[in-house]
């Protein structure tokens, strides 16, 4: 069925409370979105949010990447010219994959309308009986703002943990320590140190407490990670250091590499999905800072990909940051992480509210 309409917009929702790390604070979300409707009018949805430390985009980049290919995305008609595509226009997506991300949603949500499947069905990915279960990310911000997320998660009863790192060693460790008093931890640097040597003083002070740390050094520092993971055991989790399936295939292979697998960053769901073929380990289902529940949605779908081999989930975080959603059923969690998602509706099974509508500009 002929896409009719491709429509962009961007939402900058404010956060309900900052959020921090060692490379940006946000209180506000940074995302584009895209709105695909065929000619009898079924609507897909689609999201991605440009970061520039992570992918060099920015929201205005990436706007006017869709805005200038939108007539060919709308061509495509069904999901084995979406494949073609992908594979025809690759440099052009690792150059904008946030931007092609909510390109690609949308019609994948639409293609399974048509089909009247969910995303799961239609891309043939098992309705597995995983538990799945979101971590408790915790920012880098000051003592208060700790206290209150350590306080509100430990009242979820959510156990494992995601740390982001301040640079402050004394503050890091206890925070660490406290945090493995419940379950697993796992740090995050976002890049944090300039190499290996600046960073094994905090990172072996850190190593008791958590099992892997993401990110520690500049991306794709493939022997300072090396050296890291050698020397202190822990897990290196790949993140800005992962963006394409030629990122995968350079990373050492004597230690221990965990994929951090955002569907926005990787360019999209189909592109995230094939990171699962040639990677037999443990693997982690991320997500960007600020994300609604569309790129939940999408993350939903990949992490039942995974299956058992999911090591952490990052995802559904809209209800709690976001001051509002933009879709009327939000994917959330519960009780110890629990992912709050259950329809059998097809397509994402997501419906778009007045925010996403207000959005839209073309």
């Amino acid at each position: 069925m002929r896409i009719e309409t491709l429509r962009i917009g961007a939402a900058p929702i404010p956060f309900r409370f900052s959020f921090t790390h060692a490379a940006a604070a946000r209180n506000q979300a940074e995302n584009v979105l895209v709105e695909a409707r065929d000619a009898d009018g079924r609507v897909g949805l689609g999201e991605g949010c440009p970061r520039a430390y992570v992918t060099g985009e920015t929201v205005a980049g990436a706007t006017a990447f869709l805005t200038e290919r939108r007539a060919e995305l709308a061509a495509l008609q069904d999901l084995p010219a979406l494949k073609a595509w992908i594979e025809a226009n690759g440099a052009a997506i690792d150059a904008n994959p946030s931007a092609f991300c909510a390109a690609e949603l949308a019609l994948l949500d639409v293609f399974a309308r048509q089909a009247e499947q969910d995303i799961e069905a239609f891309l043939g990915i098992a309705h597995t009986p995983t538990d799945l279960r979101v971590s408790a990310v915790y920012g880098a911000g000051g003592a208060a703002a700790f206290r209150v997320q350590s306080a509100l998660f430990g009242l979820d009863g959510m156990r494992t943990a995601k740390l982001k790192l301040s640079g402050d060693l004394a503050r890091d460790r206890a925070r660490a320590r406290a945090l493995a008093r419940r379950g697993a931890v796992r740090l995050d640097a976002n890049n944090l140190w300039p190499d290996a040597g600046a960073a094994m003083t905090a990172l072996t002070a850190l190593a008791p407490f958590a099992w892997a740390v993401e990110e520690p050094i500049r991306p794709r520092d493939w022997e300072g990670l090396r050296r890291i993971g050698l020397e202190t055991g822990l897990a290196i989790i790949l993140d800005e250091s992962l963006l394409t399936l030629r990122d995968l295939a350079a990373a050492p292979r004597d230690i221990r590499i965990v994929p951090n697998l955002r569907v926005s960053k990787l360019g999209g769901l189909l592109r995230s999905l094939s990171m699962l073929v040639p990677f037999e380990g443990p693997v982690i289902v991320g997500a960007q800072v600020g994300e609604t529940s569309i790129l939940a949605r999408a993350g939903l779908a990949l992490a039942r990909a995974a299956g058992a081999r999911l090591a952490g989930l990052e995802i559904a975080y809209a209800p709690l940051l976001l001051s509002r959603d933009v879709v009327r059923n939000s994917v959330g969690f519960s009780y110890r992480g629990a992912v709050k998602w259950c329809s059998s509706a097809a397509g994402l099974g997501l419906d778009a509210n007045a925010t996403f509508q207000r959005a839209l500009f073309a």
